[in-house]
């Protein structure tokens, strides 16, 4: 049985030093109110942001098919899917209010359509709830060992979450691509819509060999939503740059990169076929 732990370790090094680039990218070489690159070539962003959603595929082919680490319980994994969905379905609580008084302001609908919303609020609770459910059945156990087989229709809301939130920064956040973190925000998005829709196998399908886009997905979650968009969020909080809930959803959504890190460090680790050898 051959380990692979050394590509999770090569993980965890590379998110820390983009997590101190982009910090320092934040802070001396990008304007803070507008996102415009005061020095440095753009596209040299892109390339690394685009590198970090693209490249963990490479390597995935060393991945375990079926994680021997996921087959039943895992504590840090649920911790993170807690805490994730938590702030999620906070974020989706707190904007109750303002769809409740767009329903009840018919002229508001032309600046902020009432089914939009709707969507606003809703989405991020119902995806929250999902995280949090499974995030305890994380710390129970489940799979095919437990009998605990997870309900295909309700996990259906947590790609619906992201992708509602990937169409709002698409959307409803006009941007160029000089403008720099808008477009991060997107491609986080898309790192943790991926994701989900494999973390959803981990729970729906147990003893599915899906380790290697496991790996994949959730190395790029972690490197664009934890080591990008989450210091970005810390960074722009610090300066009263966000609203309350896009505080929330930048949290939630840099801790789901969290959970892709967890999966991707038990992808690096011992096969459960191996294991029953």
């Amino acid at each position: 049985m051959k380990q692979k732990r050394p590509y999770g370790v090569l993980l965890l090094l590379v998110g820390v030093a983009l997590a101190a680039v982009h910090a320092a990218d934040l802070c001396l070489w990008t304007d803070a109110s507008t996102g415009f690159a005061r020095s440095g070539s753009v596209w040299m962003r892109y390339v690394v942001w685009l590198a970090a959603l693209l490249l963990p595929y490479l390597p995935a082919r060393r991945a375990a098919p079926q994680p021997a680490a996921l087959s039943d319980t895992n504590l840090p994994l649920g911790i993170c899917m807690v805490f994730s969905g938590v702030l999620l379905a906070a974020s989706g609580l707190v904007t109750f209010q303002t769809a409740w008084f767009v329903t009840q302001a018919p002229y508001l609908f032309t600046a902020y359509p009432l089914p939009a919303a709707w969507a606003d609020a809703v989405t991020p609770l119902l995806g929250g709830v999902w995280l949090v459910v499974y995030g305890v059945r994380a710390f129970l156990g489940f799979g095919l060992r437990r009998g605990r087989l997870g309900h295909a229709l309700a996990g259906v809301v947590l790609p619906v979450c992201l992708l509602w939130r990937l169409v709002w920064r698409f959307q409803f956040v006009p941007a160029s691509l000089q403008r720099m973190p808008c477009t991060l925000r997107v491609l986080s998005a898309v790192a943790a819509l991926l994701f989900a829709v494999v973390l959803l196998k981990v729970f729906l399908v147990p003893g599915l060999p899906c380790g290697h886009t496991l790996f994949a997905a959730g190395s790029g979650c972690f490197l664009l939503c934890t080591c990008l968009e989450l210091v970005q969020t810390l960074f722009e909080a610090f300066h009263g740059m966000l609203v309350l809930p896009d505080l929330l959803t930048g949290l939630g959504i840099g801790l789901l990169g969290l959970c892709g890190f967890v999966c991707a460090w038990a992808a690096c680790g011992p096969d459960a076929a191996e294991e029953e050898e």
